[in-house]
């Protein structure tokens, strides 16, 4: 009596639970999108080989270790006889001429990852490993921390994609957004890189903007000016995303006009943002005056934008790191917008339409634009809640296609989105190669997951002395 009495317990459940998840697919999909990226992790193991903070993670890491294990934000330990032992190992950082050290990379990933250090040095001797900042138990803790901060920009993005549309096409974009294009290799496989970061703090900044917009208040203003001062924090060039609060639900030169007097209006609301941003960005600027004695220091050293020499064919074309060709699903996300004209979201049409192409202009005059050793575009994905919110006019559009239209298109997508799971996995095992790609190695190896077809003497690696100084390689 009692197993029965259990196993009509468990049918009841398992009823329910089903019945939540075809009623809410949105929320399945982001479930399977977190059981993926733990899969993932769970299968790479990177923390036992301490492959997690490495390269620029290491260096947006550096100031946690610098600030509570050697406790000297100047690196005053390290000097000209031991920098191998540190720099590029333990930290990333430029020696000024003067002599002092100073950290690269802006500190807001260094935010982020902090509650993950600071659990991860709480148990670090309790449970056996070094407190270093480095050993396996630190590596474990930030890999997982790009999970976190994903499920809430994805459960964010959901929710402002639901403002227009229905759970079936927040289903789909939200799935398409992330298995078809390169957030899946940065969520999952360099997942503590910071652009899966970077994607979930726009997408909440999305959402409460259009809260703002339609009830301007001193709760949403805080919220505002902490995500966009930490956007910023991590990438400078995101300062670009003010457009989104100036720019969304524009569709006519009269919305703007009345975009600048509801601004105006609650002035004292905008100052406050102002403040909240600028606290968020202050440790930096408090950091650079006391290393450098500046408020302000440019820690790239001889790495710059190059604003007469932009490559913006080889960013969306090129072999090497072009976005159209590693994620050619994007495709459909664009034409969507131009859907948007005549759908509940034209209120995105300008702003994309402005912000889109700005960013891509940016980002291909910097010195290195393919990026270093990184698969596509990968700093175009910061833009990517603007781009879903693309893919859910896409499919709306495609809802009222007669069947057949219908079925062809989804069987190209679907297509797309293997080639882009394929692809992730060539660019893992370094078939793609991570900086070198040609046309002809790439189709050399296209299709294959065989490492012994690789032929060296296809790729052209760039030329890095080269290019710093603003030449092409």
């Amino acid at each position: 009596m009692v197993f029965l009495f259990y196993k009509f317990y468990i049918y009841i459940i398992l009823k329910h639970t089903l019945t939540y998840f075809t009623k809410f697919p949105s929320i399945s999909v982001i479930i399977l999108i977190c059981l993926t990226i733990i899969q993932i992790h769970l299968n790479q193991v990177r923390w036992n080989s301490k492959t997690v903070i490495t390269w620029d993670v290491l260096g947006y890491y550096s100031y946690l270790p610098a600030v509570f294990i050697d406790k000297d934000v100047r690196l005053n330990f390290i000097n000209d006889s031991n920098s191998n032992q540190y720099n590029g190992v333990k930290y990333v950082s430029i020696r000024h001429p003067e002599g002092f050290n100073v950290m690269k990379f802006p500190m807001g990933m260094a935010i982020l990852y902090s509650p993950f250090f600071a659990t991860a040095h709480l148990l670090a001797k309790p449970l056996g490993y070094d407190n270093s900042g480095y050993s396996e138990i630190y590596q474990c803790f930030i890999e997982f921390s790009g999970l976190f901060y994903l499920l809430f920009g994805l459960l964010f993005l959901r929710k402002t994609l639901l403002l227009f549309y229905s759970e079936k096409i927040t289903a789909l974009s939200i799935f398409f957004i992330f298995f078809g294009t390169n957030l899946l290799c940065y969520s999952a496989v360099d997942s503590v890189m910071s652009h899966a970061y970077t994607f979930s703090l726009f997408s909440i900044f999305i959402y409460f903007t259009i809260a703002f917009l339609k009830s301007p208040n001193i709760k949403y203003t805080i919220y505002l000016g902490i995500l966009f001062g930490l956007i910023v924090l991590i990438r400078p060039i995101n300062i670009l995303l003010i457009l989104v609060i100036l720019l969304i639900g524009i569709t006519s030169l009269e919305d703007f006009k009345n975009r600048f007097k509801l601004l105006l209006n609650h002035y004292k609301l905008i100052m406050l943002f102002i403040s909240i941003s600028s606290l968020v960005i202050l440790p930096q600027l408090i950091y650079w005056k006391y290393v450098t004695g500046n408020l302000f220091y440019f820690s790239y050293g001889k790495e710059h934008f190059y604003f007469n020499n932009p490559h913006i064919f080889e960013c969306l074309l090129g072999f090497r790191k072009g976005w159209f060709v590693y994620t050619p699903l994007i495709i459909f996300a664009l034409v969507g917008v131009w859907f948007m004209r005549k759908q509940h979201t034209s209120m995105f049409f300008y702003l994309i339409g402005i912000l889109l192409p700005l960013y891509i202009f940016i980002i291909s005059c910097w010195w290195c634009w393919w990026y270093g050793g990184s698969y596509s575009q990968r700093t175009l994905i910061d833009l990517y809640p603007l781009l879903c919110i693309g893919f859910a006019a896409f499919f709306y559009k495609l809802s009222t296609a007669p069947i057949f239209k219908r079925r062809m298109i989804y069987g190209v997508m679907t297509a797309l989105l293997l080639l882009n799971l394929f692809q992730t996995a060539q660019y893992k095992y370094n078939i793609i190669h991570y900086d070198s790609m040609t046309f002809k190695a790439y189709i050399h190896v296209f299709g294959t997951l065989d490492p012994e077809k690789i032929d060296e003497s296809l790729l052209k690696h760039p030329d890095y002395e080269k290019a710093v100084r603003g030449l092409n390689d």
